[in-house]
Order: structure tokens, then sequence, then C-alpha cells
């Protein structure tokens, strides 16, 4: 092998690398292309994880907002339910002393009307003695009326001697 021989494997050689450098460097430009085309996918998918992340952070918030005013209508209604609870208990207090003032009544109420029986008892007695009063006194007065007529009219058969004066003279 000779010189030229030499500069002719050296010019192949040479040409093959500067075509395998022109293929590596095409195919390091594509494998770069796509490299930067799959980071901007993943930029993109960030991007959006980002935005998604947002709007659960902000769901999130208002959730949190929401249970803290359900919390606050629960405690405003749990103390509203004390005050109910202990309104009620005053109220069944009262209808306790209402239902003791009955019962207090009630007996009362039976004491009068034994009362008003008796009284109605009596009356009627009462009235039955006074009927009886009434004949007898009314039989006294009629015998009375009886002496005094016989008297008057012995008092007149003796004019003479006897004057009964009626009025003033």
């Amino acid at each position: 092998m000779d010189e030229k021989d030499k500069k002719e494997i050296e010019e192949i050689f040479k040409y093959h690398v500067d075509v395998l450098i022109e293929d590596s460097k095409h195919r390091m430009g594509i494998l770069s292309e796509s490299f930067q085309h799959k980071l901007d996918i993943v930029v993109e998918g960030h991007q959006v994880l980002n935005g998604k992340i947002d709007r659960l952070q902000e769901g999130q918030t208002e959730l949190t907002n929401r249970v803290d005013k359900l919390e606050l209508s629960s405690l405003r209604l749990e103390q509203g339910q004390e005050k109910l609870e202990q309104g009620q208990e005053k109220l069944e207090q009262g209808q306790e002393k209402l239902e003791q003032r009955q019962e207090k009544l009630e007996l009362r109420q039976e004491k009068l009307e034994q009362g008003q029986d008796n009284l109605e008892k009596r009356q009627g007695n009462l009235e039955g003695e006074v009927k009886k009063l009434r004949v007898e006194l009314s039989a006294k007065i009629d015998s009375v009326g009886a002496d005094l007529a016989a008297h008057r009219a012995d008092t007149e058969s003796h004019r003479g001697a006897y004057r009964v004066k009626e009025g003033k003279e």
C-alpha cells in the first residue's frame, strides 16, 4: 500500500466520518426536536396540573367556607334548640303547677258542692218548718181574730158600761 492508497482510504474514511457526523448531527437534531417536543408536552401538562391544583385549592377554600358556615349554623341551631328545651321545661313546670292548682280547685269545688247540697237540704228543712209555722201562725192568728171578734161583740153588748173607741177623740 502506498501513499496514494492511504490517502484514498483516508479520504474514504473522512468521507464516511463526515457522513457519520452529519448523520449524527441530523439524528441529534431529530432527537433534540423530539425531546423538546416531549418536554413541551410535559411543561404543558405541568401547567394544566397547576391550573387544576389552583382550581382544587379554590374549591377546597370554598368548601372550607361552606363547612364553616354550616358549623356556625349548626351552633346557632343547637343554641336555639337549648333555648327551646329550656322553654319547654318552663312550660312543663308551669303545666304541673296548673295541674296542681286544678286539683286544688276540684277539691274546693267538691267541698262547695257538698256545702251546697247541705244548704239545699237545710233550705228544704227550713221551708218545711216555715210552712208548719205558717200553718200554726195562721191558726193562732185566726184564733186571736176569733177571740178579738168575740171580745168586741161582748164589749158592744155592754155598751153603756164599756165603750170601745177607735181613733182619737
